[in-house]
């Protein structure tokens, strides 16, 4: 198979668990974008939480807030906003029992609270450089993709309870959730991205440690979770490369003939 698009996750695949690069995982992938294959972030993440790491890769498309948004090369190439209606209900519910929000859109992230503590943790933690804009009704004035809901654990229960038919909820971090439609995935972004480009679905890679990561896995012409993955990710994979911190990405993508080997691994 001759592979032309590869989808790469953010926390956990392109960076380790502190949040850096691994030296060899920024040579491999650039060392891929020296060929004829196309190379895309698929991520959780809003956009002004990750362009700091794409831009440290040069890679300049990505699907992202759990595939609400697709961008290649600067055009937009899928938009799955959430419905206002459902965006009011959940903001008044977050009200009510005192829980910040950050709406995520295209262009930036909006919080409903000014200096939350949870969300000042939350951002530390991602290593992103900026905090949302403080703009109680920025989830008004723009399209929204998906919510950061901030509570301590087990605090979320009312909401799945009462919008559990209309979102996912994802906690990557004791402060909080990915709060995104249940009919949207990362393999809904990667395939109009693949469809605007006229790539066939086989000839797709996407790499993949998380939750979020099952239905790309799936969906991808070839799966691969990381060796940091849980069980139950990496059993809806069709390969399982090395840690992210033991050379995982570049031993992939040199395994099957995407870049020459060997790459450095760096400890």
């Amino acid at each position: 198979m001759t592979y032309q698009m590869v989808f790469f996750d953010i926390d956990g695949t392109l960076i380790d668990e502190h949040k850096r690069i691994p030296a060899d995982t920024l040579e491999a992938v650039k060392r891929l974008q020296e060929t004829d294959v196309a190379v895309a972030i698929a991520t959780g993440r809003a956009p002004d939480q990750f362009l700091h790491i794409a831009q440290q890769f040069g890679i300049d498309s990505y699907v992202c807030c759990n595939g609400g948004y697709a961008q290649f090369k600067g055009k937009p190439v899928y938009r799955r906003p959430i419905d206002l209606k459902l965006l009011e209900a959940f903001a008044e519910m977050a009200d009510r029992y005192h829980h910040p929000l950050v709406f995520a859109g295209s262009e930036a992230c909006y919080a409903n609270r000014e200096d939350h503590p949870f969300i000042k943790e939350a951002f530390a933690y991602l290593d992103i450089p900026t905090l949302p804009l403080y703009d109680p009704d920025g989830w008004r004035n723009h399209e929204i993709y998906q919510v950061y809901l901030y509570c301590a654990e087990g605090d979320e229960q009312p909401f799945v309870q009462r919008f559990g038919s209309d979102f996912r909820f994802i906690r990557p971090h004791r402060y909080y959730l990915d709060v995104f439609p249940k009919d949207v995935s990362k393999a809904g972004g990667i395939e109009a991205m693949l469809r605007e480009l006229g790539i066939p679905q086989d000839a797709s890679i996407a790499f993949g440690d998380g939750e979020n990561d099952v239905e790309m896995l799936s969906f991808a012409g070839l799966g691969i979770a990381m060796g940091n993955a849980k069980p139950t990710v990496q059993q809806h994979a069709d390969y399982v490369t090395k840690r992210v911190d033991d050379g995982g990405i570049a031993d992939a993508l040199a395994r099957f003939g995407l870049i020459d080997p060997p790459v450095t691994v760096s400890r």
